[in-house]
């Protein structure tokens, strides 16, 4: 095979190309791909979370459950009255049934 030196650089461009160590020139004039989501999936689904409302005749309640257990109760009379939060009692306290009521929180004064 008798070849010029000049003809040799196009053959071992074409040939690299042809076996993918180079890119031709038209691919690299593509604008790149968007980066995908680097973030990592969870392991574990987000916990459920439900907002249930509660009312009558006389009091609206709003109640927070996260994973089923209550995290918060709101309580705002319809006719008058202020409004309170009951706090409920942690889950990690004991079984007790003394020791299962929550506390009620009046909020009294806002300062700014």
């Amino acid at each position: 095979m008798n070849l010029s030196r000049s003809a040799l650089p196009l053959l071992l461009c074409a040939l690299l190309t042809a076996v993918g160590l180079v890119a031709p020139a038209q691919a690299q004039n593509k604008p790149a791909a968007p980066l995908a989501d680097t973030q990592p999936q969870p392991k574990f689904p987000e916990p459920l979370v439900r907002q249930n409302v509660t009312q009558d005749r006389a009091v609206r309640i709003q109640e927070q459950q996260v994973r089923g257990a209550t995290t918060s109760i709101e309580v705002q009379p319809l006719h008058g009255g202020a409004a309170y939060k009951v706090v409920p009692p942690s889950v990690s306290s004991s079984t007790d049934p003394a020791h299962l009521e929550g506390q009620a929180q009046w909020k009294v004064f806002t300062f700014k």
